[in-house]
């Protein structure tokens, strides 16, 4: 049965479920979520252990290393990078993309068991292995600060926590986090003579406060007929309870604890271990998630909402702001995005109409918008969204979907002008052309599916591509065979007899290119094989050429946010890290804070937040959030535009330079979506840390003299400077102290040693007790130091049992796949790209790699790597995609010569993309590789129409000469070929022009290796049939001249 013939036989049905899907797909428009990026799978989870007092070293082999092998054991496992630290482990696992998001569980799961399952051969006092796969690739995209200058940390936070119930009700909201909040403590301060005094020292007090301070089951009883538990008193219920216990002493009475302890009292943790400041001013920062399916446009509006009602209730002094706006972003990007859609559909009607006239350019002008509304119902029901990647499908598909609405329009028209009526006509096109537009719509989609099928980020992001073409390209062909008859019975009218049909100006000028084209394809189709030198020629020039552009996987960011990064050797104080960002802070707000109502005229920061001790909570694809390090800082600097990022980061830059020496200072754009923080990463595997650290300096010194690296540094950093306290063991035994007593005793004098918890409401806090001389802390503090000896019944000083001096270790010591690496890292100039630099050092790196000896070697990592694993994975898919294309083109002509004429005119667009890139100034990207990709299956579309039409022609005309038949049908095939090119590249003009470097390539590998590619399907294609079904035109030209 002919689906067009059934159609238009039911009209009023198919006119109804037209206009129902497309009222699904006008409300979805509504309702769909709204984000910059699709999310993509994160596959990573991070085993954080503690292990207080441990080195590096010490670290490494007893925590980290025997985890590691655990891990390793799971065939899931990608990479294992691991940090050891002072008293800190954090291994970092990674999964191999094979591993779907519904497994991601179970195989958390797994892990947690096995580490769990070496909990006992781990060391005693050791805290976790705790694995935290919560959040992991969440985006907290609001980001606000209650800030109060002068106002005290407490009452910050007692305000963030009322701001935070308030916004955890907004129906879009689906977590919030605290940041900067400070850890309270309750101190039990004492003096080591005074205590000494009443024969008691601080081991003997941790002893008496843990037992009183108990929160312990004394079991249940049975009372009458129900089962009722027995809850002992003993838990704190204030501090003064703390206060009152009663120490026995040696003289056989009692006193209270505040009696002999210097002070009792509660405070935040001194120094403190992190903090956040918003324009210099101190805060409390709130980290807002958006819930599964949620819209973050619309969160955004629902805090705006909540946060005017919120600062009207606030004391002076006190507000509400916000730090970071992922929602305004995205309705930025998407609104932009909309508008360039909008700006192609009208580009795409205009050429229908100048080309075709107003009653075919009717009758695909309705096709446009139509299919457009019937995608955002698709949109909805693949469960996809609006963000950057399927507004730009949607962009691509408006030139490929009206080459269906084309062709059988001017199917319709010319079998009208024949004689038939408008219903035999749209009959007639569904007839011939309802299976050649399907394959080729199925081609087309085909050369999408690689990016569909891979799993790494970059795969899973640009995914949406093949789903939004497909299902545009679907609907394109359900209407083509439904709604373009049904408008054509309407609109085409029968031409009264006699009437003499006015020629077009349009029509004459096509004319005229037709004639030209016959006369060029005569002469080509009479010279093949000079014809196929040529383009051969220009296909390996371009191949050739294609090597000396630019390579960068993604483009940074264009959002208008420049980020700060910080850091200080590990064990830095906080209040030098403070200080560094304080400078940085005075130095914006006194050279580049622009007021909001000057940001068009005047490049500078609107506002900048400080995140020191701790990173924020990830705010976007492109940041990772840090581990807590006391030299560590993050900043955010909100600039007055994405131009104006580059003069930011090099005013940030050059004052940090030269104002702070000491520090390791980054300042950035964010990187793009699903590429790695670093663009150059030089990874150095070895054992001896010593000599790691004497080859990456040698690397160092190198790249500072490639142009475009900056910032050049590793990712173990400086040495850093500690104590060693080596114990004496006859001496200690002398003065009868052990090794654990002396350790206890100066962990208790100078840091604090927990005895015990207080519950006050919904907190937990801890009680330290701790030496009143713990903060006048300096070499000569420490030797004298007092241990009290009950075997001696005296204070031992620690120079008496030890000997205490400066010893240099490594800060950190990082493994990568159970073998100790240190990462070489260098940051771009602007104009530079990562191949640049890895191209300039390769053949010098492999040189120095021979002097290295056995058991050193190196890799790329950074940009490189993720080039590799990201176009690796589509090229892997790339032969499936190729099978299948094959086999459909194989059904649609029974030939396997044909499928061969349009496998290989693929390739040839890369002579018009190359050129492209060359002449916008452009470079290669992920993205500009799939614009080719996309040009493939544009292409393949291009040459079905033609050889079909050539096999119609042919066939339907069979006493003419097959040379004649031939040249008309290429001559059909003419306009709607130019007119697709025509539309789809016109139609990318406003995605160009919008100045978005992450589709930059993408655009120019298809605007102008369209036009190349029209070329090949219009001269190329014709001359391979001619010679593969050996047509001869030797003579040909003299029969056309008779």
């Amino acid at each position: 049965m002919n689906f067009t013939k059934l159609t238009l036989n039911n009209n009023r049905v198919t006119l109804i479920a037209i206009l129902v899907v497309a009222l699904l797909g006008a409300i979805n428009y509504f309702q769909l979520e709204r984000d910059s990026m699709p999310p993509y799978t994160v596959r990573v989870a991070s085993v954080v252990s503690s292990y207080p007092g441990a080195d590096p070293l010490t670290v490494e082999a007893l925590v980290t290393e025997p985890l590691e092998e655990v891990i390793r054991e799971m065939s899931e496992i990608k990479t294992i990078v691991s940090e050891s630290r002072e008293g800190l482990s954090v291994i970092i696992v990674e999964l191999k993309v094979e591993v779907d998001q519904d497994q991601l569980s179970a195989v958390w799961t797994r892990l947690r068991n096995k580490v769990a399952d070496l909990k006992p051969a781990l060391p005693q006092g050791l805290y976790g292995p705790v694995v935290k796969d919560e959040d992991v690739g969440s985006v907290f995209g609001i980001i606000l600060g209650v800030v109060g200058d002068g106002v005290p940390y407490k009452v910050l936070e007692d305000y963030a926590a009322e701001v935070r119930d308030d916004l955890l009700l907004l129906p879009d909201a689906a977590k919030i986090k605290l940041g900067g909040v400070q850890a309270e403590r309750i101190f039990v301060e004492y003096d080591d003579k005074q205590l000494a005094r009443y024969g008691l020292d601080a081991g003997k007090l941790r002893n008496i406060i843990s037992a009183t301070n108990v929160l312990f089951p004394a079991g249940e009883i049975n009372l009458g007929r129900q089962r009722i538990a027995l809850e002992p008193s003993g838990r704190f219920q204030s501090v003064d309870d703390l206060a009152k216990i009663l120490i026995p002493i040696t003289s056989g009475t009692t006193v209270y604890l505040e009696d002999i302890t210097t002070r009792i009292y509660s405070d935040y943790v001194s120094p403190r271990e992190k903090m956040v400041k918003i324009n210099g001013k101190p805060a409390i920062a709130l980290f807002i998630s958006l819930k599964d399916g949620a819209n973050i446009v619309r969160l955004g509006e629902e805090v705006d909402a909540a946060l005017r009602l919120l600062n009207s209730q606030m004391p002076l002094g006190v507000e509400v702001v916000r730090s970071a706006s992922q929602d305004q972003v995205v309705d930025g990007q998407i609104n932009d995005f909309l508008i360039n859609l909008l700006q192609s559909m009208v580009i795409v009607l205009v050429v229908m109409f100048i080309f075709l006239g107003f009653r075919t350019g009717s009758l695909v002008a309705a096709l446009v918008p139509m299919v457009i509304i019937v995608s955002f119902f698709f949109l909805g029901l693949l469960d996809l969204g609006f963000n950057k990647v399927s507004l730009a499908a949607l962009i691509i598909s408006l030139g490929l979907l009206v080459d269906n609405g084309i062709v059988v329009s001017e199917s319709i028209l010319i079998n009208k002008n024949k004689g038939m009526s408008t219903f035999e006509a749209s009959v007639y096109a569904g007839k011939i052309l309802f299976i050649p537009l399907l394959i080729s719509s199925l081609t087309t989609s085909a050369a999408f599916l690689p990016f569909a099928l891979a799993g790494t980020p970059m795969g899973e992001i640009s995914s949406q591509l093949f789903w939004v073409v497909s299902s545009t390209l679907l609907g394109s062909w359900i209407l083509a065979f439904t709604l373009i008859p049904l408008l054509a019975l309407w609109i085409v009218k029968s031409e009264k007899p006699g009437k003499v049909k006015k020629e077009r100006l349009m029509d004459r000028y096509m004319d005229k290119a037709n004639l030209w084209y016959n006369g060029v394809l005569v002469r080509v189709l009479m010279r093949p094989f000079l014809f196929l030198g040529f383009i051969s020629t220009l296909f390996i020039l371009a191949v050739f050429l294609v090597k000396f552009l630019p390579f960068k996987l993604v483009p940074d960011s264009d959002r208008n946010l420049v980020t700060v990064d910080i850091k200080f050797p590990s064990g830095t104080q906080i209040e030098h890290t403070v200080k560094a960002v304080d400078e940085i802070g005075d130095f914006i707000l006194n050279r580049l804070l622009v007021h909001p109502v000057d940001a068009k005229d005047q490049p500078g920061v609107l506002d900048f937040s400080s995140f020191i001790g701790e990173g924020p909570e990830p705010y976007d694809l492109g940041y990772f959030k840090n581990e807590v390090n006391s030299g560590y800082a993050h900043m955010l600097l909100n600039t007055t535009g994405d131009v104006d990022n580059d003069f930011i980061i090099a005013q940030v830059d050059s004052f940090c330079f030269n104002h702070i020496p000491d520090a390791d200072i980054r300042v950035n754009r964010l990187t793009g979506a699903g590429a790695s923080g670093t663009p150059v990463e030089i990874r150095i595997s070895g054992n001896d840390p010593e000599k790691l650290a004497l080859l990456s300096g040698q690397v160092k010194t190198h790249l500072t003299g490639i142009k475009g690296a900056r910032n050049i540094g590793d990712d173990w950093g400086p040495k850093m400077k500690k104590l060693k306290v080596d114990i004496d063991p006859q001496k200690a035994r002398r003065a009868g102290l052990t090794n654990m007593e002396i350790a206890q005793a100066l962990n208790t004098g100078f840091s604090g040693m927990k005895v015990g918890d207080f519950y006050e409401a919904d907190q937990q806090i801890p009680i330290l007790l701790k030496s009143g001389n713990s903060d006048a802390q300096d070499m000569a503090t420490v030797r004298a130091f007092n241990i009290f000896s009950a075997a001696a019944d005296r204070s031992v000083p620690l120079a008496e049992v030890a000997d205490v001096h400066v010893d240099w270790q490594f800060s950190k010591i990082i493994r990568q796949d159970l073998k100790r690496t240190m990462t070489v890292e260098a940051y771009l100039e602007s104009g530079y790209t990562a191949s640049d630099i890895f191209k300039s050092i390769a053949p010098w790196m492999e040189a120095q790699q021979e002097t290295w000896g056995n058991g050193y070697s190196y890799e790329f990592g950074g940009e490189d790597e993720d080039r590799n694993e990201n176009l690796g994975a589509i090229f892997s898919n790339l032969p499936l995609a190729f099978f299948i294309i094959v086999i459909l083109l194989v059904l649609q002509f029974n030939s396997m010569r044909k499928a061969t004429i349009i496998v290989l005119s693929i390739p040839l667009g890369m002579i018009g993309v190359v050129a492209g890139w060359y002449i916008g100034g452009s470079f290669v990207s992920f993205f500009g590789i799939l614009g080719v990709i996309a040009l493939a299956g544009i292409v393949i579309n291009n040459a079905i129409i033609l050889i079909d039409r050539i096999d119609v022609e042919m066939a339907e005309n069979p006493a003419i000469d097959p040379r004649d038949a031939f040249v008309q049908a290429a001559n059909n095939r003419f306009r709607p070929i130019v007119l697709t090119t025509l539309t789809t590249s016109m139609g990318m003009l406003p995605l160009w022009f919008s100045g978005d470097l992450l589709w930059e390539p993408l655009t120019l590998a298809i605007i102008f290796g369209l036009f190349f590619a029209t070329l090949i399907t219009l001269l190329f294609v014709p001359v391979l049939y001619r010679l593969f079904f050996r047509i001869s035109f030797r003579d040909y030209q003299m029969k056309t001249n008779e």
